[in-house]
């Protein structure tokens, strides 16, 4: 489902509107809201104090759809490499993607975890960013930035990197506060995330440090919205 007004947010609107017929009663001014350096309302709490989140159980119950799409772009696009930025489980990653074409970054203890379980692929430390990144092609990171206390620097990393083509995903906070999964304002209700974004919020953030070209809700009942993105 793409989000409706995306062409309002890459193109800005339309250069005329019709005018009312008649002239109504004058509304007050309303300030424009601030926000912070992440991109959330400046009044939004972020988590304090976040739990570690081990995802080495886990499979594709979630963002399964965002690697089949991942893999479409890859495959269409004809890259070599393939790089997963907090690949969890690498379940995913190896379901879609073929060796030898896949990096996948991690930390301990999910990084040994999938070393032993996919001994014939590369995995990387997440530790070493910048390194890790050296010779990206493509880069997803699914449903990770939301547990990062310094997203930004994440996105600063994938735009000085070599790579051309950037998937993320995280969930979308305006369906999260809808279904009353976690509040508008925070801190998020999953302990484990930081921060959480609306659409709008995560294609203006994002924005600072890559040039989006699409952006959708992938699943609604996991509320999860997904960006693709290229070097500025």
């Amino acid at each position: 489902m793409t989000i409706r007004g995306f062409d309002w947010i890459a193109q800005g609107p339309p250069s005329r509107l019709r005018a009312p017929a008649r002239a109504t009663r004058e509304r007050p001014l309303m300030s424009e809201p601030t926000y912070t350096e992440y991109g959330t309302l400046a009044e939004y709490t972020a988590q304090s104090e976040p739990t570690h989140f081990d995802d080495r159980t886990f499979r594709d119950e979630w963002q399964n759809e965002v690697y089949a799409e991942a893999y479409a772009h890859f495959r269409d696009r004809g890259y070599r490499r393939i790089t997963d930025f907090g690949c969890g489980s690498g379940f995913k990653l190896v379901k879609y993607f073929p060796a030898p074409t896949t990096i996948g970054i991690e930390i301990e203890p999910s990084l040994s975890h999938v070393r032993a379980q996919y001994p014939d692929r590369e995995w990387r430390s997440g530790e070493e960013l910048v390194h890790s990144l050296r010779d990206a092609e493509m880069i997803i990171t699914s449903d990770v930035i939301e547990h990062l206390p310094d997203p930004g620097a994440l996105l600063q990393a994938f735009a000085d990197s070599p790579a051309e083509f950037f998937v993320i995903s995280t969930p979308a906070l305006e369906l999260l506060a809808e279904r009353k999964m976690s509040p508008r304002l925070g801190p998020p209700a999953n302990p484990s995330h930081i921060r959480e974004w609306t659409t709008d919020e995560f294609h203006k953030f994002v924005s600072q440090y890559l040039r989006v070209t699409a952006q959708k809700i992938t699943n609604i009942p996991q509320c999860t919205q997904m960006i693709f993105a290229r070097k500025k």
